[in-house]
Order: structure tokens, then sequence, then C-alpha cells
């Protein structure tokens, strides 16, 4: 122990102080520290919280408890609904991409085989077109030819496409249907002969049936075109499945005895007016390049959706200009052409202050021609496409497309197309001709057609064939003589065989000429960009 001396009584009293309150301090943490303590504090302080929760029950209303209760519950259910519609609109939205994807891959892959047959068949047995009756037959009337028809049906509502196809082999039409079999393999399902005759003067046809969204072929029989056979598809096969019969006084079908006027459809193939084969061919040009392209079914469809001309005629530019690419001047074994897209104009047709959209582009076909042995043979050339688009108020509409484009007799190679300016109108000209057995056979033809406010009709129309000598004239199918033809037959520029025309009102635009005269070709390149530039402004042919 420290000693303290009588000097220190005071430190030694503080000490002993010091000691104490240690000690104190050490018994008061073991005390704190014991399990019983402990249980002593949680205890009373456990007692306290729960006193205070009682008093604050006590002094608030049941029915307001219980109505915070419910309250919270609504809450949470409601947000448990939320977090269901939540995961339901996410799984919704899913499926339908993935729907929406499969069935955009089921038409992508439905064109590209469709696109593919016709292309077969194109090269098989030439392109769609059709040809006048009377130059050889002296029947009053057009035929089509080549690949006359095409149409993308659904025959079995199973929401998958089939492709029909009907087409002249040798002066004989048949019916085919593409599609797919239970290998998803694009194979021809049906294979039949049109209803026809022998006899060139009668009708030629496809018979159609409609029941219950499903279609169904009629096939007649060849002895008595009155017998018709219905086929139909069932499990990815045509097979017959019941019968109707054909008058052709009335050309009525009827099922039972009793005339259906609505179900049947007959699609003519022969003695058709010139206005109808023109449509036809249209169509079936039209489906051909939408198939090549992608888009499917598209005869005579909307190719914009604007709301001003100048915005719905440039998406159909900003379309060509894609497929078959800008305006661009090429020479090649001595002549001078356009490339791509040749021509864009507008034009007011009918005069009645809306202008229309023209359009002219080259494009590389197939087709299938008889050689000077007889054989046909497949091959390819370039043609330019004449096109007219109109504005409905809100959208283009395509209203003309044809292989329209003129050439010169002493000059085949050489291509143009004319219009003519005629009291307010415009009329679009075209010359045709063409040359067999070495210049001996020539078939000719000249026309104007005018624009009535959705299409193209023929308004004048002059033709003569020549034969080793022997020459036919005709004016509107009509056999004339020499001396009327000579007076009335020559209404259009170069179809007489001269250079000279009124260029006051005739307008002449060249698209394929000699090196030595392309001089016009290669300033239209730059015509057709000006044009562009006024439907869009930032327009780059780069």
């Amino acid at each position: 122990m420290k000693k303290y001396n009588y000097f220190d009584d005071d430190r030694a009293v503080d000490d002993v102080r010091s000691r104490v309150r240690q000690a104190d301090a050490k018994e008061q943490q073991r005390i704190e520290n014991s399990f019983s303590y402990k249980m002593k504090s949680f205890t009373k302080n456990s007692g306290k919280k729960l006193a205070r929760k009682a008093k604050d029950v006590l002094s608030r209303n049941p029915l307001e408890l219980l109505e915070n209760a419910s309250r919270n519950k609504k809450r949470f259910v409601t947000v448990i609904m939320f977090l269901v519609f939540i995961i339901f609109l996410v799984s919704l939205i899913g499926l339908t991409v993935l729907s929406v994807n499969k069935e955009n891959k089921r038409i992508q892959q439905f064109n590209a085989d469709a696109g593919s047959v016709c292309s077969q068949y194109i090269v098989q047995y030439g392109n769609s077109n059709y040809e006048n009756l009377y130059n050889k037959y002296k029947i009053r009337g057009y035929r089509m030819t080549g690949l006359c028809y095409a149409r993308e049906m659904d025959f079995n509502r199973d929401n998958t496409s089939e492709l029909l196809l009907i087409y002249n082999d040798s002066g004989v039409y048949y019916v085919d249907v593409w599609g797919y079999n239970d290998d998803k393999k694009f194979v021809a399902l049906f294979h039949e002969k049109a209803a026809q005759t022998k006899k060139k003067k009668d009708d030629a046809w496809v018979t159609v049936y409609a029941k219950n969204n499903r279609y169904y072929i009629g096939v007649h029989d060849e002895s008595d075109l009155s017998k018709v056979s219905l086929y139909g598809m069932r499990g990815g096969k045509f097979e017959k499945r019941f019968n109707c019969t054909y008058d052709s006084a009335t050309e009525a079908f009827s099922i039972r005895k009793k005339v259906d006027p609505v179900s049947f459809e007959r699609i003519k193939l022969a003695v058709l007016n010139e206005q109808k084969a023109n449509m036809t061919l249209n169509l079936v040009s039209n489906l051909v390049d939408d198939f090549s392209s992608g888009s499917g079914d598209a005869a005579l469809k909307a190719v914009a959706q604007t709301t001003s001309l100048t915005g719905s005629y440039y998406k159909v530019v900003e379309g060509l200009n894609q497929k078959y690419g800008a305006a661009k001047y090429v020479e090649r074994n001595g002549y001078g052409f356009i490339d791509g897209l040749a021509v864009v104009d507008l034009v007011d047709f009918d005069g009645d202050g809306t202008e229309e959209l023209v359009t002219v582009y080259r494009k590389t076909v197939k087709s299938r021609e008889q050689s000077n042995t007889g054989n046909y043979v497949a091959t390819e050339e370039d043609k330019y496409y004449f096109e007219v688009y109109r504005y409905n108020g809100s959208s283009a509409l395509i209203a003309y497309k044809g292989e329209g484009i003129s050439n010169n007799l002493n000059n085949e190679r050489e291509q143009y197309y004319i219009l003519k300016t005629e009291n307010g109108r415009t009329l679009y000209c075209q010359n045709s001709f063409s040359t067999k057995n070495y210049g001996r056979t020539v078939n000719a033809s000249s026309s104007m057609m005018r624009f009535d406010k959705t299409s193209f009709t023929t308004c004048y129309k002059a033709s003569y064939t020549s034969d080793y000598g022997y020459t036919e004239y005709f004016l509107d199918d009509e056999e004339v003589r020499k001396s009327k033809f000579a007076e009335e037959g020559y209404a259009v520029p170069f179809f007489d065989g001269t250079d000279d025309y009124d260029t006051s009102k005739f307008s002449v635009t060249y698209l394929q000429r000699k090196v030595s005269k392309s001089g016009d070709i290669k300033s239209q390149v730059d015509k057709t960009v000006a044009k562009i530039k006024e439907l869009n402004k930032s327009y780059n042919p780069q």
C-alpha cells in the first residue's frame, strides 16, 4: 500500500474515494451483464411498450382499425393484380411479336417460292401477253399467251397460301396449283386443262367456285363442257368433291339443278376485248413483280400511304430507285441508253388540275422465243416498262403498267415513248413493230390511250400485217382499204416510216438510240433527277 505523510492527508482521502468509485462501477457492470438483470430490463421495457400499445388501441375506434386493415389489404391486392397484368401484357406482346415474325417469315418464304415458280413458267412458256385473233384467224378479239394468269389463294382456309397459274402451251390452256406438301416442299398439287374447244372463235376459261371461304377448281368434260367436276383440297391434295352443270348459252352454273349466280367465277382467257386483255396482263405483271420483291398480293394496290401528292409520288420513286437503280447513261454495242429508273415526270393526263406520275424503268426479263428452226429457246433481254400513278387524295395508286415503249420498223432497237396534247388532255401514244422470217413478215400497230380518272383506255388503234408482200390494214380492229388507212392510219409519229411530226402536239422522249444520236438521252438523265428533286428537295442520286 502506498504510504503518505501528514503533509499529504488530502491526497490520501482523494485516493481512497477514487478506489471506492472504481469498485462500485465494476460491481454495477457485473450486475448489468448478468442474465437476470437483462431479463428484468427486457420485461420492464416490453411492458412499457405493451402498455403504450394497449393505451393507443383503447383510445381509438375499433371500426377505424378494421377499415385501415381492409384498406391495407386492398392496396396489397391491387399491387398484386397490377403486377399480374404487367406480366400478362409483356407475355402477350412477346407472343404477338413471335406470331408476327413467324407470319412474316411464312409470307417471305411463299413469295420467294412463288416468284421462283413464276420465273420457271415464264422461261418455259413466255411472259404474260396477248395477241389479236383477227390477224391469224379473222376472229374479233384477243387471247392471252405465255403465263396468262397468276393468283395467290388459300384453297382450304388453313392460313397457308397456294399459287394458281394458268398458261398457254402451244395454243392449249392449262391450270396448275402450287403449294406446300406434308414435307413443307413447294410442289405442283394440281394440273388440268382449262375449259376450251378446238374452235378459235369459242371462249376459253378456268372455273373457280367459292363456298364457306374455301375454293374449288372446276374441271369441264372435254367432250361436253356442261359437265363439271369441282376439285378441292383435302390433306394437302386436290380431290374431286362434287359435281355441277354449266349452261354455255347463259354462262350460268347450277348445283343440284339450282342456278348459283354468285359463287362461280370464270377467268376468261380468249376472245377478250383489248382492255380486258391489257388489264389481265397488268395484273399478272404486277403480281410476279411483287413476288420477286417480297411484297405479296398487290394487283393495282396502293404503294404509298401519305397525305400529300408529292410525298406519295416520292415514295413510289424511292421504291423504284431502290429496286432498279437510279437513272444512269450507259453506252454498249454502239447504242446509248438510260439504265435504271430512266424517267420521272408529272403529267396532267385528264386536265383536271391534278398531275399524274409517269415512270419508265429498265429491267432484265426472261422470255421464250421461237428460233428460225422452229425450236423454242429461253432468252434474256432488257425491256423498258411504262407506268402511270394517280393520286386519290391520300395515296398513290397505279393506273397503268405495260411494255408500252415504242420502237421503229427500220430499227427495232430504238426505244422511245410519245405523248400527245389534245383539247386540254394528254394522250399516251405507242408504236410497235415486230418482224419475222428475215423481215418478210411484219406485224405493226399504233395506238393512243386516254386516261379516265382511274385507268387508261384505247381511243384509237391502227395496225397492219404484211406477209411476203401481202398486206392487210385495220382501223380499230376493222379491216379497211389501203387508201383509207393511208388517210387515217398514220396518226402517231414515225408509224409511217418518216421522222416528221408536229412538235406543238407531240413530245418524243428517247430512251435508247445509236450513240451518234444519243445527246437527248444524256440530257434526259438530268431531267429525271430534277423532277425527283421537285418531289423531294433533299434527293441525292448518289
